[in-house]
C-alpha cells in the first residue's frame, strides 16, 4: 500500500467520499469535527492518504494553534499494522513537536496506539433522560447569561484558560479559536452559559444540540478561585434544564 502526502483539490474530494462511505457503513463519523471543519478548509493541518487501487485510510494531521500540540485521527475500516505504522511515520515526519492520537471506541489503530503511545485519558460517553429531577440553584453573587458574541470572548477566555490551563485541547485558546468556533453551523450562543461574578466569569456551560431531541454538554469549566463550592454541579444541572426547555429529551 502506497502512502502519499494529500493534495488540494481532487484529492480533498476524494477523501470526502471515502469518510461519508465509510460513516454510512459503520454508524460512526470517522473525523472529529475540528479534522473534519480543517479538511473542507482552510486545510491548515496535513493529510495523508493510504491506497492501492483506491483509498484504504486516512490520516489527519492538525497542529492546536495555541498549545501547538498536534493531533492526529485516522479513519480507516480495515488496515494492517504494518501500514498503519507507515501512516504514523509521515506524520512524525511533519509533525515538530508530540503528537496526540485521538481513537475513537474500537476503531483502526486502538490496540496499536495504547503500546506505541502514552495513554493520556479515556473519554466515556454518558447519557440519560433530562430534565433531571434535581433543582440548581444560583449562590448569592453570582448571576446566570448566555453568552454575547463580541461582548464576552475576553470575559471567558480568561475563566475557560484559567480552568483548562496545561490542558492539550482546551488551554490557552486564543480570541482566534473562539470566534473561528463561532462562525459554525453548531454554534448557539443562547445555549454558552456562564455564571458571573460581577465582571467576571466564575464558570461556564457550553451546550451543543445534535438533534431536536438530544443536546451534549460540549465543554464545562469553572475558574479555580471558584472551584470546591459545589458550583460545576448547579452549572451542570442548570445547562441540562436549558436543553431540556429548548425541547431535549435525552442529554
Amino acid at each position: 500500500m502506497r502512502v502519499r502526502r494529500l493534495q488540494p483539490g481532487s484529492d480533498v474530494d476524494a477523501v470526502f467520499s471515502f469518510l461519508a462511505g465509510l460513516e454510512a457503513r459503520t454508524g460512526v463519523p470517522p473525523l472529529g469535527e475540528s479534522k473534519f471543519v480543517d479538511l473542507g478548509g482552510p486545510l491548515d493541518g496535513v493529510g495523508f492518504i493510504a491506497e492501492n487501487e483506491e483509498i484504504r485510510a486516512y490520516l489527519h494531521l492538525l497542529q492546536h494553534e495555541s498549545s501547538h500540540v498536534w493531533e492526529l485521527e485516522v479513519a480507516a475500516e480495515q488496515l494492517s499494522k504494518s501500514d498503519l505504522e507507515d501512516l504514523l511515520a509521515a506524520a512524525a515526519a511533519e509533525a515538530s513537536s508530540p503528537m496526540l492520537w485521538w481513537t475513537f471506541g474500537e476503531g483502526v489503530g486502538e490496540a496499536f496506539a495504547f503500546e506505541a503511545f502514552t495513554v493520556a485519558r479515556t473519554l466515556h460517553k454518558l447519557q440519560g433522560a433530562i430534565p433531571l429531577s434535581e433543582r440548581w440553584r444560583v449562590p448569592t453573587g453570582l448571576r446566570v447569561e448566555p453568552f454575547r458574541p463580541g461582548i464576552d470572548e475576553e470575559a471567558w477566555l480568561i475563566a475557560n484558560n484559567a480552568a483548562f490551563e496545561g490542558h492539550p485541547e482546551n488551554g490557552a485558546w486564543s480570541l482566534t479559536d473562539i470566534v473561528e468556533r463561532e462562525s459554525r453551523d453548531w454554534f448557539d450562543a443562547a445555549g454558552f452559559r456562564l455564571w458571573w461574578a460581577e465582571d467576571r466569569v466564575a464558570g461556564f456551560c457550553w451546550t451543543k444540540r445534535h438533534t431536536s431531541e438530544m443536546g451534549e454538554i460540549h465543554v464545562i469549566g469553572v475558574h479555580p478561585e471558584f472551584q470546591g463550592r459545589g458550583l460545576g454541579r448547579s452549572i451542570l444541572i442548570e445547562a441540562l434544564s436549558y436543553l431540556a426547555e429548548e425541547g431535549c429529551r435525552t442529554g
